[in-house]
């Protein structure tokens, strides 16, 4: 094939890339700008070698920031449609900005309530709303944490009175208890007529029940189908995979993340959390289906198609956090439709998205039992071939930090005392260690991935301490987690060797790493002439069709610009707060290609200072 050849036929596969996501060009209408959860964008107009004069175009303050203690995140990914850029607040408000300065148009406040008791101890985040649009009608949907789904009008700025009651969806509605343990924090996907919004449950060491994901008519907000994650009756596929009776209205399981949706196929991605409870499995002895599982559904009825399940019987919070990213890949001269989905194991997980089946071999291998009473954890666990594991998975003596001597020898008698044998091995009552830790590998920030098979993730590399403990008498589970966290040093840093945190590049055509950097610096550690550490990480990627890779996601409060080809840092800015969210790009009636990105500090880092700012970039007008 000549030069010209590949290049006309990369020039079609990203035109059919773009068309196929249902992505407008210049516009981000999607939580990952398309369907099928690329973050990829076809802008060209910031490259390689301008991308050092980006300078900021505009700041918008929105008001909102929590207090300290309240746990509220302000994660938004906006979506920028005709004009305007939609951003959800800290506190559930819709804000619409102009996209070229970044005034406030308009907004609507939901008035939800700020108390930390909302949705438990899992945390508030707002990481942003849906687009829907049917010929001239145009909506906003607005997923409030405390359950309520509101539909935004966008020619009224107002909730459509033909969707829900007087334009809200109560999704706690009929729940147990009112539903006090249903939260949102992610937008639904938006399928044609159809929304499915993803949900999340306060199950730390709370027996709740279970609650199966539904989907809604878009205009008029009644129950189309649902999906038990958990199967309920012994006719339900799975259901053999729960012991005795231990499915039956048994929690967790919830679907958190973000959906995709493969339209054309008729095919809803859905990735599935943790069962309840997350530590401790004596009362669910088996597998435990669909827990931990990509789960292919059918669009229009919501039946199962085909499931993949990442973790048996999970013991390690090890839920599917990331949205499943959609892609076609070239393998043996044939192009095959795929999904990737990424795991807080460190594993990237490739499937065949029509079937199911791995495109790479998967290994069932012995991993350690459990000396916890009554539990019985499962003696295998699936491990993928290729690609390599984009996080260390065995905390030794090898990989003990090593910043100075004293330090060194803290971490090696700790884990002298501490039981430690490779991921999977399960929380003891001595205490284990657990790498990659509960925030991963990798987590909500999912990746990015481009028209050729690259896909770009960003990593922590972070190990968690966790010590079982007996329940006090009355407790509904037998055995909790007694007080796990981080493993850190004296000094308040990762018990592990840096680096922390990465930016991976994957083609995932031969299931090959081809390049990781280090994300985020510590700069009293710089200062000491240590290189660049890379810090626990949350927000995510955008790649572009120029060869850059956008992210933020540190707790430094940096955001860079990556060169896509060899990972070098080409462009940094230094925010006023952390950016725990993933950037967007756009272009502006003006011409110009903009990159967006929300900073609100806090998150699972606490980072702070926190923040409400919203923050545009774009190349110096001096300078082009």
């Amino acid at each position: 094939m000549t030069g010209l050849s590949r290049r006309l036929a990369l020039a079609i596969l990203l035109a059919a890339f773009t068309a196929v996501a249902g992505a407008n060009e210049g516009e981000w209408t999607h939580y990952a700008r398309d369907q099928h959860a690329t973050r990829y964008s076809p802008l060209t107009r910031i490259n390689k070698q301008n991308v050092s004069r980006l300078e900021r175009a505009w700041v918008h303050r929105t008001g909102d920031i929590a207090d300290e203690k309240s746990a509220h995140y302000f994660e938004c990914t906006p979506l920028m449609i005709d004009g305007a850029v939609y951003v959800m607040t800290t506190f559930s408000r819709l804000q619409a900005l102009d996209a070229l300065s970044g005034e406030l148009l308009w907004e609507f406040n939901p008035d939800p309530p700020l108390s930390q008791r909302e949705t438990g101890a899992g945390g508030l985040a707002s990481r942003g709303v849906a687009y829907w649009k049917d010929g001239g009608d145009e909506r906003i949907f607005l997923p409030v944490r405390d359950g309520r789904l509101y539909s935004i009008d966008l020619k009224t700025h107002r909730p459509d009175p033909a969707f829900g009651d007087n334009g809200c969806l109560n999704l706690r509605e009929g729940l147990p208890n009112d539903g006090d343990f249903y939260f949102l924090s992610a937008p639904p996907a938006v399928c044609g007529d159809l929304i499915v919004p993803p949900y999340g449950e306060n199950d730390w060491n709370r027996k709740n029940p279970q609650i199966p994901l539904r989907a809604f008519n878009a205009r008029t907000g009644e129950l189309v189908w649902s999906f038990n994650t958990v199967p309920q009756n012994e006719n339900e596929f799975g259901a053999d995979t729960w012991e005795g009776d231990s499915n039956v209205d048994r929690g967790g399981g919830n679907v958190w993340a973000m959906i995709s949706a493969d339209v054309e196929r008729g095919l809803l991605f859905v990735p599935v959390s943790t069962p309840n409870y997350d530590f401790y499995g004596g009362d669910r002895p088996g597998q435990n289906l669909f827990t931990d599982s990509l789960v292919a559904l059918e669009l229009k009825t919501g039946k199962r198609v085909w499931h993949f399940q990442a973790v048996h019987h999970d013991l390690w919070d090890y839920d599917l956090p990331a949205q499943p990213i959609l892609l076609d890949l070239t393998m043996n001269g044939k192009t095959i439709p795929a999904v990737a989905q990424c795991g807080k194991t460190g594993f990237i997980y490739v499937l065949n998205r029509e079937t199911g089946e791995s495109l790479f071999p998967i290994h069932e291998k012995p991993v350690p039992a459990s000396g916890v009473p009554g539990e019985s954890a499962w003696p295998t666990q699936p491990f993928p071939e290729k690609p390599p594991a984009v996080s260390r998975q065995l905390f030794d003596e090898n990989e003990v930090t090593g910043l100075d001597e004293e330090t060194h020898e803290y971490i090696l008698n700790k884990l002298h005392e501490l039981r430690s044998e490779g991921i999977f091995t399960p929380p003891s009552l001595k205490g284990t260690i657990v790498l990659p830790g509960l925030h991963g590998g990798c987590n909500w920030s999912g990746g990015a991935a481009s028209p050729d098979g690259m896909l770009y993730v960003n990593t922590t590399e972070f190990p968690y301490l966790i010590p079982m403990k007996k329940a006090p008498e009355g407790r509904e589970f037998a055995y909790l987690n007694a007080g796990g966290a981080p493993f850190r040093d004296q000094n308040g840093y990762p018990a592990i060797k840096p680096p922390w945190g990465e930016l991976v590049k994957l083609d995932l055509n031969r299931g090959e790493i081809v390049w990781r950097q280090p994300l985020g610096e510590f700069a009293e550690l710089t200062a000491r002439g240590i290189p660049p550490t890379g810090q626990e990480n949350f927000g995510g990627p955008t790649v572009t069709a120029s060869g850059l890779v956008f992210i933020a996601s540190t707790p430094d409060a940096k955001i860079r610009a990556f060169d896509a080809e060899n990972g070098a840092v080409l462009w940094r800015d230094q925010m006023e707060a952390a950016g725990f969210a993933a950037p967007i790009t756009y272009l502006g009636s003006d011409g110009e290609q903009y990159v967006v990105i929300c900073a609100g500090g806090g998150c699972k880092p606490g980072a702070e200072p926190l923040g409400d700012y919203v923050i545009a970039y774009r190349l110096s007008a001096s300078k082009n």
